[in-house]
């Protein structure tokens, strides 16, 4: 029997305490903002109908749901997936924010299951690059960014094997990666993918710690920054470059004290990865910077 796995990362839910703050800082980070249904709908330039950042009015920052993209004709699977290892749909109270099944997670965090088309497999075939002669480049680059599409988030979370053991066994995600005793990256999907859509950070509770918008360049990562600083988003970290899935970044710190990422050129798995567990610095360069690291970046910034 083929394994139930979701495909990919369909968006996820935040709640805010002031809305008209995070849509100006999402669309200076160049999402498209409508509201629909008493939220903020936030996608970028590739997402389908079912893809998007939902954001809600609370009294404080918090993570508020989770949501995959799945193959249609595996919903009716999901359903009895879930039910046989006793977290059995049911559809919350905000249920009509996105189509699909909802369950919670054992530790309380509400997950949608959404149908969505199958994403192509990217092309491996090498780049051609026109050769620069007799031609300004600088003129020719395009300077407002608008990311293509969500590729992954992180979340904190307590019991942290045990959470990853869950996702792996209810969603059909893939460990391909670890910082030992510190992150998991998860993967969806068949076939060629991304290295990750998903990752927990070991923590002591539940909390949203970034998004991830993929983006054609590092040319395109340095204008997200440059567009973010105009807007008067200043606080960031990189340009740099990740180890583990290798992607090139930026990020932005948002107004309550998580971050969202511009990231280009991740490495891409198939069935043949072999998942490591691996003690190396998160990232290659910039200078190695642990305040932001260790403190600032791992900070569980929501209330237990």
């Amino acid at each position: 029997m083929e394994t139930l796995r979701v495909q990919h990362l369909a968006g996820y839910g935040l709640e805010v305490p002031e809305v008209e703050v995070a849509e100006r800082f999402y669309t200076a980070f160049g999402l498209a903002a409508t509201h629909e249904g008493g939220a903020l709908q936030l996608r970028s330039l590739e997402a389908g109908p079912a893809e998007m950042v939902v954001l809600k009015g609370g009294s404080q920052k918090r993570l508020h749901h989770l949501s995959f993209g799945i193959l249609a004709k595996d919903l009716p699977a999901f359903g009895e997936h879930l039910k046989k290892l006793g977290t059995p749909p049911v559809t919350p109270p905000f249920g009509e924010v996105r189509d699909g099944l909802w369950f919670q997670d054992p530790w309380g965090t509400w997950v949608n299951l959404v149908p969505v088309e199958p994403r192509p497999e990217p092309s491996l075939e090498p780049q051609l690059v026109t050769p620069r002669v007799d031609r300004h480049r600088w003129q020719e680059l395009r300077r407002e960014v608008k990311p293509n599409r969500l590729g992954h988030m992180l979340m904190f979370t307590q019991d942290w094997e045990k959470t990853e053991k869950f996702y792996a066994d209810a969603l059909g995600l893939r460990t391909s990666d670890r910082a030992a005793g510190k992150v998991s990256f998860m993967a969806g999907g068949q076939g060629v993918r991304d290295h990750h859509c998903f990752g927990l950070i070991n923590s002591t509770h539940r909390g949203f710690q970034h998004g991830s918008f993929q983006v054609d360049s590092i040319d395109d990562i340095g204008f997200g920054a440059l567009q973010m600083h105009k807007a008067g988003f200043t606080e960031g970290f990189g340009v740099g470059r990740h180890a583990l899935a290798s992607n090139l970044f930026y990020y932005a710190r948002d107004p309550w004290g998580s971050w969202i990422e511009y990231y280009a050129d991740m490495d891409k798995i198939s069935e043949n990865w072999v998942s490591k567990d691996w003690n190396d610095l998160p990232y290659i360069w910039p200078n190695w910077a642990p305040e932001f690291w260790g403190k600032e970046m791992n900070a569980n910034h929501e209330a237990r």
